[in-house]
């Protein structure tokens, strides 16, 4: 499933040339998978609109021992800093920061700003950090150059023809329920190709965790165009998986997304 990442590998993984899928096979695949998906988020058992993330998907595969419930999500360093990170690595590959700690401390200051000056509609993040000592602020700071100094050393920056998209997770909302939303979380973006970081064990099931990203991807496509490659990516150990899509990731992916909605701490759309 994974395979070590030599230097230059990973981005050697994202500039491969994508394979190639049959057109007709691949509108039979997706014909009437948003009609499907609607249906059985009709039938969701905790009732009222979700809005669908990687997180539901993973626990989904990967259920608790004992029927855990679902603890609130809370800001910290670790839900912090992938967000800051990808702000930092923004910063970088624009050429406005000479390093990754210099980046997060750009992207900290800014949210804090923001929280003092209410310079425009705070996000939740922007207020828990604003309200944070300067000491655990620091620490918090410290996580997030972690996290973009593994992703900033990992991928050659200049190899890309056109600049890649940093940090834009995509949604489809359903055109046929008004009670489902699915999101697509990638770190990178590169054409039809798809980074996304991963943590944790190198799990069973990761495979079909990507699958939903590349059936967002599919769902989202105003013209057809095929999502090309999905690959998750352990930045602690550099081991990565790769997902070539075809029509049968497509119905992986439906699947995921069929168990989440069948679990019952899908959180409800804000």
């Amino acid at each position: 499933m994974s395979e070590d990442v030599a230097p230059g590998g990973l981005t050697d993984t994202l500039l491969a040339p994508v394979a190639v899928v049959d057109a007709a096979a691949w509108h039979d695949a997706m014909a009437g998978i948003p009609e499907a998906l609607a249906g059985v988020a009709g039938r969701h058992p905790g009732g009222g609109p979700c809005r669908l993330t990687d997180f539901h998907i993973r626990r989904a595969l990967n259920p608790p021992d004992g029927g855990a419930g679902v603890a609130p999500f809370a800001w910290s360093a670790r839900t912090s800093r992938r967000a800051l990170g990808l702000a930092a690595v923004r910063l970088l590959v624009a050429g406005q920061v000479r390093s990754p700690a210099q980046g997060v401390r750009a992207a900290v200051a800014q949210g804090t700003s923001w929280v003092r000056h209410q310079g425009r509609p705070l996000s939740g993040m922007d207020r828990w950090l604003g309200e944070l000592p300067p000491a655990a602020r620091a620490a918090v700071g410290a996580d997030a150059v972690t996290w973009a100094t593994r992703l900033w050393g990992a991928v050659d920056w200049t190899s890309f023809e056109r600049a890649p998209l940093i940090g834009r997770d995509h949604w489809w909302d359903s055109p046929h329920s008004s009670l489902l939303a699915l999101r697509g979380r990638a770190d990178v973006r590169a054409g039809a190709v798809h980074l996304v970081t991963l943590s944790g064990s190198r799990r069973a099931s990761v495979r079909t965790e990507l699958s939903v990203v590349a059936l967002v991807e599919a769902l989202r496509s105003r013209d057809g165009i095929m999502p090309g490659r999905v690959v998750g990516w352990w930045p602690d150990s550099g081991h990565l998986v790769r997902v070539e899509v075809e029509p049968a990731v497509l119905k992986k992916g439906v699947e995921a997304v069929e168990a989440a909605l069948r679990w019952g701490h899908v959180r409800a759309a804000a």
